[in-house]
C-alpha cells in the first residue's frame, strides 16, 4: 500500500511532463521562438528568400538543364516546389532561382515532348515564378505529384517565409 502511494504521484507527474512535451512539440502553432506570426520576422525572412532567389547559377546548371529528358525535366520542377509547399513526405530538392527558372522555362518551352500536355503543364507552373509569384507551388506540385502517380506526400499549404527560409537554410547551405 505504502508503494502505491509513493509511486501514484510519481508516476502522474512524469505523464504529465511527457504530456506536456509531446503537446508542445506537436503543435507547431506554438513556438518557443515567437515568429510564428511576427510580421518584423516574416518580412525578415522574405527578404532573405528574395535575395537567395537571385543567386546566380553556373554555365554547369544550364548545361544540365539542356541535358535532361522530359522525365529530369519534370522531376527537376517537382523538387524546387518543395521550397515553397508543406507536405507530408518530401523526396528531393532543388533550389528555386531566378536563373533557373528562366533556363528550365527555355530549355522547356524549346524541347519537343511527348505529350504536349505535359509540356504545357511546366510552362504554366513555371511562367508566374519568373515574376516572383510562387502562390501556385501548391497546385503546382499536385500536378506534378498526381502526373507521377504520387500517394505520400501531396502538398497541403504554402510555408511561410519563416518556415521556407529554415527549409533553405537546412537543404541548400
Amino acid at each position: 500500500m505504502k508503494k502505491v502511494k509513493v509511486w501514484g504521484p510519481i508516476v502522474g507527474i512524469l505523464a504529465c511532463i511527457v504530456g506536456v512535451y509531446f503537446f508542445l512539440s506537436e503543435d507547431s502553432n506554438l513556438k518557443i521562438t515567437g515568429k510564428k506570426n511576427d510580421p518584423v520576422a516574416a518580412k525578415e525572412a522574405q527578404t532573405k528568400i528574395d535575395k537567395s532567389f537571385e543567386t546566380p547559377v553556373s554555365t554547369k546548371v544550364m548545361e544540365q538543364y539542356e541535358a535532361m529528358n522530359e522525365g529530369e525535366l519534370i522531376q527537376e520542377v517537382h523538387n524546387m516546389t518543395h521550397q515553397k509547399v508543406e507536405a507530408d513526405k518530401k523526396w528531393g530538392s532543388s533550389e528555386i532561382t531566378a536563373d533557373k527558372v528562366q533556363i528550365l522555362y527555355d530549355v522547356i518551352k524549346n524541347k519537343n515532348f511527348k505529350n504536349s500536355s505535359t509540356k504545357q503543364m511546366l510552362i504554366d507552373i513555371l511562367e508566374p515564378w519568373i515574376g516572383k509569384d510562387f502562390t501556385n507551388a501548391v497546385s503546382a506540385h499536385n500536378r506534378i505529384w498526381s502526373y507521377q502517380k504520387g500517394n505520400i506526400g501531396k502538398a497541403t499549404r504554402l510555408l511561410t517565409p519563416q518556415e521556407e527560409l529554415d527549409y533553405i537554410e537546412k537543404e541548400f547551405r
